[in-house]
């Protein structure tokens, strides 16, 4: 069972490496990918606050976060736990999407729209590993749906079992409502309008260049939300007429949705409530990268125990033929 789902897994990554790929011929179609300093806005005086913000997020953190993260995918480089495979695989793939940020920053002083689908695509990608990573973690240690042998955590709910009787699964159908639900607020981003900006400033003397081009916006809220609707269909599909084990599969096709729709929905909420301003767009979402790692890290040393223990079945947990604990 756990070779088939990371097998399931292996390949809904693939396929969504190759989905992730095809914005790249907006890039490859354009003249160019680095769009000329003196083609730039007007330049923007910030104040000096801003300035200590800027300086404090890019050199502080920043680093903080990358080196955060790349501490995590050390660390669970030798587990081979599904959940904790795929943390570890999210983390490696954000970290990538952040160095090709700070490439983008360093080398093309932020003006390279490839090195910026870089960063946005090792994000996008990098929230479906981890979103996979907390689901099937809830249900292998907390829920034990998956589980064969073990009490489901809802029994109490259902009152009876669909691993031992003929009955509905309670879960499985509170999923199959969230799914068309989640595919309503994937069509939020579609009906925003795309209204690129540019935001130039100085920093201490330094010039610093802010942009949200019309091919970020194409790949932020027009093509990470369709490529969600179209994951997250294909989730309610499986789980619907699939007849042998359909959460598993359903699970990763929800997971690989919830990549680029979360990414799509930060970025949309974070241009439109700083669209005068992109140096508190840019601070915040430096800093709750830097929260969301923190947390991760946090999780993993308060837990470790447990997540990096060997597997087994609790006897207490175990449910006899009627469903009913033993």
């Amino acid at each position: 069972m756990k070779t088939k789902v990371q097998s399931q897994a292996l390949w809904i990554g693939a396929g969504a490496l190759a989905g992730g790929s095809l914005p790249l011929l907006l890039y490859w179609l354009q003249a160019a990918t680095i769009i000329p300093p003196e083609q730039t806005a007007t330049v923007h005086r910030i104040h000096p606050f801003e300035e200590w913000v800027v300086v404090v997020t890019a050199f502080g953190a920043k680093p903080a976060y990358m080196l955060i993260s790349l501490a995590c995918v050390v660390w669970l480089w030798r587990q081979r736990s599904p959940d904790l495979v795929a943390l570890r695989r999210g983390l490696l793939v954000f970290w990538l999407g952040e160095a090709a940020c700070a490439v983008n920053f360093t080398v093309f002083q932020g003006f390279s729209d490839l090195w910026e689908y870089f960063h946005n695509f090792g994000m996008a990608v990098g929230f479906s590993f981890v979103t996979y990573a907390v689901l099937d973690g809830i249900d292998r240690r907390l829920v034990k749906y998956s589980a064969a042998k073990d009490r489901c955590a809802a029994l109490s709910l259902c009152r009876a079992c669909i691993k031992y009787a003929d009955v509905p699964c309670g879960l499985r159908r509170v999923f199959a409502m969230l799914i068309p639900a989640t595919m309503v607020v994937a069509c939020m981003p579609l009906c925003v309008g795309l209204k690129p900006s540019v935001f130039d400033t100085h920093v201490f003397g330094s010039p610093v260049h802010y942009a949200e081009a019309l091919s970020d916006q194409l790949f932020e809220i027009r093509y990470c939300p369709a490529l969600a609707l179209v994951l997250l269909a294909a989730s309610w599909l499986v789980l619907q007429f699939k007849r042998v084990e359909p959460v598993p599969l359903a699970k990763v096709l929800f997971a690989a949705a919830m990549g680029p729709l979360g990414f799509g929905l930060m970025r949309l909420f974070l241009t439109a409530a700083y669209h005068e301003n992109a140096v508190w767009s840019n601070a915040w979402e430096e800093l709750t990268e830097l929260l969301f790692t923190i947390a991760v890290a946090f999780m993993l040393w308060v837990f470790r125990p447990a997540l990096f223990a060997p597997e087994t079945s609790s006897a207490a947990n175990q449910m006899d033929s009627t469903g009913a604990v033993a």
